[in-house]
């Protein structure tokens, strides 16, 4: 899985977002230097823990290429599957012939009458 590096527009929107959720606090009666700290403090504390649009896209990136890796994988695999169907009913055909010779000999010199 790729991981996503923030660029430079990333830096401007949390920048943008911080400050507009500073003056917001701000609005509500906290002192300006006050509600950039919480709002630095709330964009800390969920900038690990949040996923980006970005994050979601790489990771549907991802997941279709593990799928495609499966359905060349699951193609594979009937494939030998396939082959290994064919090689027991081969041998299960030679058996049979082999048995069924095994058979008519024995019958063929078996005594007649008992």
């Amino acid at each position: 899985m790729g991981t996503l590096k923030p660029d430079a527009s990333d830096a401007v929107d949390m920048t943008t977002d911080r400050l507009t959720l500073a003056r917001t606090i701000e609005e509500a009666g906290i002192p300006r230097d006050g509600a950039e700290r919480v709002a630095s403090a709330i964009f800390d504390a969920i900038h690990d823990n949040v996923a980006t649009k970005q994050d979601i896209e790489a990771v549907k990136q991802d997941i279709g290429a593990v799928r495609s890796e499966m359905a060349a994988m699951e193609q594979r695999l009937g494939a030998r599957i396939d082959l290994v169907e064919h090689r027991l009913m081969t041998r299960l055909g030679a058996l049979t012939v082999v048995l069924l010779g095994l058979l008519f000999t024995a019958l063929h010199y078996w005594p007649p009458g008992h």
